[in-house]
């Protein structure tokens, strides 16, 4: 499994198509990248937010949210951003 990381600007790209609030929500200080990678050997995307209010919605026929998790203040969100398998992780606080 080889592993890459992302940047903020590539995670950014990736979840902008379904949180059309994106950089409302990280210039209000609502929303904050934490890390990010792409797994080669499945084509997973990995992103980690610490987030005290986060909006997503497909609005696009390659968008897709998939499923949600929650737990203890920890959620996951399983989605197709333009096409893009994503898994996103959010610390909520």
């Amino acid at each position: 499994m080889v592993n890459k990381g992302l940047t903020q600007e590539e995670a950014w790209n990736i979840v902008h198509p379904v949180c059309r609030e994106l950089f409302d929500l990280t210039n209000g200080g609502h929303l904050q990248f934490i890390s990010g990678s792409y797994n080669e050997s499945n084509g997973l995307y990995k992103i980690n937010l610490k987030s005290s209010h986060v909006h997503l919605a497909s609005r696009g026929i390659k968008d897709s949210i998939g499923d949600i998790e929650y737990s203890q203040g920890k959620m996951r969100i399983g989605l197709r951003a333009n096409g893009i398998p994503v898994n996103i992780f959010v610390d909520l606080i």
